[in-house]
């Protein structure tokens, strides 16, 4: 496993007030690792480097008065990982669901991430992204709109390459784990 950002080890004590795991899913080859890696560290690698099972990064996000440290789980889209991927979606409190805005299959197969995901974690909140928004789209923005209609997904095009939106659907997570997390703790 990889890991970027900050440790848990540290003897500090913690700078965030809340702390949740979030799942990135979607088939192979959309730039789910891309998107993390210009999230968090804030670089393009142009490569393709495949996941091996799971990479996890840590980032902070400052919501007002509160900071959510996410832990956040990069797994590895072919189909010959999927009995141990489901492993590592255990305790997730949210999912950003990436598919490729140039490539048809990637966005027909976002159902089946969404049921791989929910099968494990119950319901989360999700964010739906199509990476890639650099490059000519296949992907029809009517089907796109049908589809986060149809599931009530907040919808995001980014691109990891130019940096395009790559931090929105980990900030727009966010208010959503916190006020999650905390009808949680507070027990309502």
């Amino acid at each position: 496993m990889s890991h970027y950002g900050p440790t848990e080890d540290s003897e500090q004590s913690p700078t965030y007030t809340h702390r949740a795991k979030i799942v990135v899913v979607g088939d192979a080859a959309v730039g789910k690792t891309s998107l993390i890696v210009r999230y968090v560290k804030g670089v393009f690698n142009p490569g393709y480097i495949i996941t091996l099972g799971v990479n996890f990064f840590t980032q902070d996000v400052s919501i007002q008065d509160k900071t959510l440290r996410y832990i956040i789980w990069d797994t590895a889209g072919q189909e010959r990982f999927g009995p141990v991927r489901k492993k590592y979606y255990l305790g997730a409190r949210a999912a950003v669901l990436v598919f490729d805005l140039t490539n048809l299959q990637s966005f027909e197969n976002v159902d089946f991430w969404i049921k791989e995901v929910e099968g494990i974690c119950g319901e989360i909140p999700m964010i739906l992204v199509g990476n890639k928004a650099d490059l000519k789209p296949v992907v029809k923005q009517d089907a796109i709109q049908d589809f986060t209609s149809r599931h009530n997904l907040t919808y995001i095009e980014t691109s990891a390459k130019t940096g395009m939106n790559s931090i929105r659907p980990f900030f727009l997570l966010a208010p959503l784990v916190i006020e999650e997390l905390e009808s949680t703790t507070d027990g309502r």
